[in-house]
């Protein structure tokens, strides 16, 4: 057991620096040099939350950035204001775990009237959900298990008045070439793969589909005419994990909400070699941060975890504050493993190995 002092220590260095550095390697010419963000190609990490600087209740979206230029959202949720976001930029690709409201965004944020980390405020995004509109504005090839990519394609049809087509799989690699022209939208559903590559690069980045255990009913109030009964939700398939491989070789696990399987081990680990692990640690809906902290340290063992979905306020002035999110810490104590902390607006980069290039 490390003394209080040095695990305070930990604590504060998730705070600033946003990682806990596990072990590293002696610092020599040639490894200080290699693990520079200005030599080598590094995927950049943006978490879009609801407070600039802090990790909070309902944020949940990613935007990753590969080598080559390809953008991809991951759950954009309810902390994205639609396709007009200036934060977004090109988004080539979105991802969707499940429907559930909190994930798609049945609202999004009240920007004259922000409210606070822990209880953010909202106006209605419904009824074409917020992820819709991001993929009708940006021209997206659409992704998602179950028979998300027919709900979410007639939702864009509701906004642009035309069905997109299912997307591109071009080749051995299912590939998608872009930017498009027009939105796309297709269902991945665990063991497929598609690779969204930029126009004129000589690879691209692979999305492959893994399982997750939660559940992955639509809300009422999301649904068209003529809607399902009362206290019901609609039929949207199974519910799923992805794992982005991409072209600098890191390999990231996105688990959206699930519980613990054997899986994580035996596919996630060892076939995907997932360095970097994105783990929703809500509670009640899906990993606590002990079972999160498990996962981590036993089943998945990446370089580097950021902790998502926490349904807190998770920091104050960006330092680690929310009991699940201290909670979380103290049990990734001594596992070697870092913790960058998903500060909305602050990009970080990662090396091919899952390391953070940019952290303090």
């Amino acid at each position: 057991m490390k003394p209080a002092r040095f695990r305070s220590t930990l604590i504060a260095l998730a705070a600033c620096g946003l990682a806990i550095p596990g072990p590293q390697p002696p610092v020599t010419r040639k490894n200080k040099e290699s693990r520079r963000a200005d030599d080598n190609p590094v995927v950049k990490i943006t978490p879009l939350g609801t407070h600039a600087g802090e990790f909070c209740r309902n944020d949940r979206a990613l935007l990753f950035e590969d080598p080559t230029g390809v953008r991809i959202l991951w759950d954009p949720g309810r902390t994205i204001s639609g396709g007009v976001d200036d934060r977004l930029g090109d988004v080539h690709a979105v991802i969707l775990s499940h429907a559930h409201t909190d994930h798609v965004g049945e609202v999004k944020p009240n920007v004259a009237s922000p409210g606070t980390c822990a209880s953010p405020n909202t106006v209605s995004a419904a009824p074409n959900t917020n992820l819709a509109d991001i993929v009708a504005a940006k021209n997206s090839a659409f992704y998602g298990g179950g028979e998300l990519a027919g709900y979410i394609g007639r939702k864009v049809q509701n906004i642009r008045g035309t069905a997109p087509p299912a997307c591109d799989a071009s080749g051995i690699t299912n590939e998608q070439v872009v930017p498009r022209s027009t939105p796309c939208a297709t269902a991945l559903r665990p063991g497929g793969s598609n690779t969204v590559r930029m126009t004129g690069a000589p690879a691209g980045v692979k999305i492959a589909t893994v399982p997750a255990f939660h559940s992955n009913g639509i809300s009422a109030a999301l649904t068209d005419d003529p809607g399902v009964a009362p206290g019901t939700s609609a039929y949207a398939g199974s519910e799923t994990g992805f794992v982005l491989r991409f072209t600098n070789g890191l390999s990231v696990y996105l688990t959206g909400d699930t519980g613990m399987f054997g899986d994580m081990n035996t596919i996630v680990k060892g076939y995907y070699q997932a360095n970097l692990m994105v783990v929703n640690l809500s509670d009640t809906a899906t990993l606590g941060p002990d079972e999160a902290a498990f996962v981590a340290k036993t089943l998945v063992q990446p370089v580097s975890v950021i902790p998502s979905h926490i349904n807190e306020a998770a920091t104050s002035s960006g330092q680690p504050a929310g009991a699940r999110m201290l909670r979380f810490l103290d049990q990734m104590t001594d596992s070697g493993i870092n913790i960058v902390l998903p500060l909305s607006g602050m990009t970080r980069q990662f090396d091919g190995g899952g390391n953070c290039l940019n952290c303090p």
